[in-house]
């Protein structure tokens, strides 16, 4: 007497849920066919409105298999990214669910094994070991690369003080957001695991920005400093990601490809409008670092190189200058174009 026995007339279970995974309906499967839809004459009623009056019939073969029958509905019923419409009838392999509307429907047959119980979850010291390295590897970071930057060590204290405050502000009104979000989703706070997130992408991000401007001034890939905005949007795109999953766990997929599409359209955005104002796909001109010169890898460019280079860049700028001069005389002195 170990376990619990299922009632003889039990056969198996259904549970519809909604894309947070909330509980939308159950039925305990004593007989087969069952049905599934709207109408009250259905074994399984759901109130979802873009289900048909009777969506799908589900039987089980002599063999065991457990086939489904589309019936009188319009938008169907999709198994594994394979659509099936209205009179198509398909073998529902066990483990998957189905995706009917909006819902999410599973089964479990009472033949199959019990899943083994989970853990209750416990305040874990070791997570906040974690959470407090994070924090503490990300503020060291942002004030070393704040200390590379400022010239006046004068004033170098408060600024720095200044700086960790406004982290200290920023971080946690960040993470509180998607924390509430997370609360308002799927019922649990999780504000640590999102000031993790927000930590961990900045460590990458800046990461990533010092690695292209150490490579770019070593083996002069200028492009790779120069582009130090994309990097920092595509971290910004990949935090937001990481935030979205906690929020909204079973649309993952979908949050992925959404968010990298908007991280392209801006991208694009920003590449467009830097051309259209500048002529040049990036507003950086110089990098902002300059590494020790035992770190070049290149080879000298010779003198000779260097002066042919210069001078495309000076008539390039007066050819700029003219066109801006000769744009200014299509107007007389009281601003109207002639």
């Amino acid at each position: 007497m170990g376990g619990r026995t299922v009632s003889a007339g039990m056969l198996a279970l259904l549970q519809a849920t909604d894309r947070n995974g909330h509980l939308a309906g159950r039925l305990d499967v004593n007989h087969w066919p069952v049905t599934v839809g709207r109408a009250l004459d259905n074994d399984m009623v759901l109130g979802d409105s873009h289900l048909a009056a009777s969506h799908l019939r589900i039987d089980r073969s002599p063999e065991g298999e457990v086939r489904v029958e589309v019936l009188d509905t319009a938008n169907g019923i999709t198994l594994n990214a394979k659509h099936y419409m209205r009179g198509e009838v398909f073998v529902w392999p066990a483990g998957t669910a189905l995706s009917l509307g909006r819902l999410k429907l599973g089964l479990r047959l009472a033949e199959e094994p019990v899943v083994a119980e989970e853990p209750l979850a416990h305040f874990r010291w070791a997570t906040v070991g974690w959470t407090l390295l994070a924090v503490g590897a990300m503020l060291a970071a942002v004030v070393f690369e704040a200390w590379l930057m400022y010239t006046d060590t004068a004033q170098l204290p408060g600024q720095l003080l200044g700086l960790i405050a406004l982290v200290a502000l920023v971080f946690p009104v960040w993470a509180g957001f998607w924390a509430l979000l997370t609360k308002l989703f799927t019922g649990r706070l999780q504000f640590w695991r999102h000031v993790r997130i927000a930590c961990a992408s900045t460590l990458l991000v800046q990461a990533a920005v010092a690695l292209c401007g150490m490579l770019a001034f070593m083996f002069s890939l200028e492009n790779l400093a120069k582009f130090a905005n994309l990097q920092i949007l595509l971290g910004l795109a990949v935090a937001v990601y990481l935030h979205l999953a906690v929020v909204m766990p079973h649309s993952r997929r979908k949050l992925g490809g959404t968010v990298a599409g908007v991280a392209l359209l801006l991208m694009v955005g920003i590449l467009g409008t830097s051309w259209l104002q500048n002529k040049r796909l990036s507003n950086t001109l110089h990098m902002s670092v300059i590494y020790p010169p035992g770190w070049r890898m290149a080879p000298a460019v010779p003198v000779s190189q260097f002066l042919q280079e210069a001078g495309d860049i000076r008539r390039r700028l007066d050819q700029r200058l003219k066109d801006k001069d000769q744009d200014g005389e299509g107007l007389d002195g009281s601003g109207e174009s002639e």
